[in-house]
């Protein structure tokens, strides 16, 4: 960027080699969690399905608790109906 931001990935989460590496394993647990825990299909498809995000997120480097910010600064993007981009401002900070 031109401006001097950073991109929103980075300020999301900004997740290195090793916090990756942490976050693969953690997604593994998970996996062999839900794996373990296929008499309770409920159970096992929330925790697998957990997984799957966790690992996905190591894979591509993001954080899977700023997904909600990742999706706000898309729609922040966009513009409206009008085509006129929102001015949003960050209220609390």
């Amino acid at each position: 960027m031109t401006d001097g931001r950073r991109p929103a990935r980075a300020r999301a989460c900004g997740a290195g080699r090793g916090e990756r590496i942490v976050q693969a394993l953690v997604g593994l647990l998970l996996a062999a969690f839900a794996l373990d825990s296929l008499d309770q299909p409920l159970l096992a498809g929330a925790v697998g399905a957990f997984a799957a995000l966790v690992l996905v997120g190591a894979v591509r480097g993001w954080c899977p608790g700023s997904l909600p910010m990742l999706l706000a600064a898309r729609r922040a993007e966009r513009p409206n109906r009008h085509g006129i981009p929102e001015a949003r401002q960050d209220l609390l900070g």
